[in-house]
Formats: C-alpha cells, structure tokens, sequence
C-alpha cells in the first residue's frame, strides 16, 4: 500500500532537477526550429536563405558559447515560445508540427528576431 502511495510522488520528482543552462535552452530552441526549416515562413522570417540553418542561428544569437545567458527576450519568454515546439514530442531529433511552428512565428515575433540576429 506504501508503494501505492509514493509512486505518484516518484513520478513527480522525476521531472524536477536543475533549470538547463540558458545556452542549452536555446540550443534546443534552434535545433526545433532547423529541423522545422521546410515548414512555410521558416526560411524567410529567419532569413536564412542558403545558410547551415544550426551554425547561422548559433552564430546569431551567441547561444553556442557555454556562458550565453539570455537579456531580451527573456529566459521566460523563451520557455513560453518553446511550448508549441515540444507539444508533439519532446524528443530533440523530432521535427515540430509546421502548425505549432506557425504559433511560434506568429506569436512571438520578439523571439524570431532573435533567432533572425534583429534587435527586439
């Protein structure tokens, strides 16, 4: 009966842990979003015309290097624009709905510019 009872409270402990760093969290972002890069508008709101979708946005954005941390947009924006590209699956190697993508580009513009190397 005791196992009964800590096996909701296991489950919930399982999730917690520490907050990734703010270069991963932003890694992933754009890994979501290269592998996304076939959906409509990806390509021109990025500006990445023929580029390596990964190393320009990296470049861009400066979250390559182990101490990015992010200003503008924030940590909890970016967490925020982040749920519609995990809502599928929260397996990295798994493209995003090109439904949710447009969420993304139409909901936080803030952010594409970011990934797109614009000032907010």
């Amino acid at each position: 009966m005791r196992l009964l009872a800590l096996g909701p409270l296991a489950w919930v402990f399982a999730c917690s842990g520490p907050a990734a760093p703010d270069a991963a969290l932003c890694q992933d972002v754009i890994t979501r979003m290269c592998l996304a890069r076939p959906c409509p508008g990806v390509n021109e709101q990025l500006a990445l015309g023929n580029n390596d979708c990964q190393s320009t946005l990296l470049a861009r954005t400066g979250c390559g290097a182990e101490e990015f941390a992010f200003s503008e947009p924030s940590r909890d924006r970016i967490l925020s624009c982040r749920l519609p590209l995990v809502r599928q699956s929260t397996d990295p190697n798994r493209a995003p709905a090109c439904e949710d993508v447009a969420e993304v580009l139409q909901s936080c513009p803030d952010v594409i510019n970011f990934l797109g190397g614009r000032q907010p």
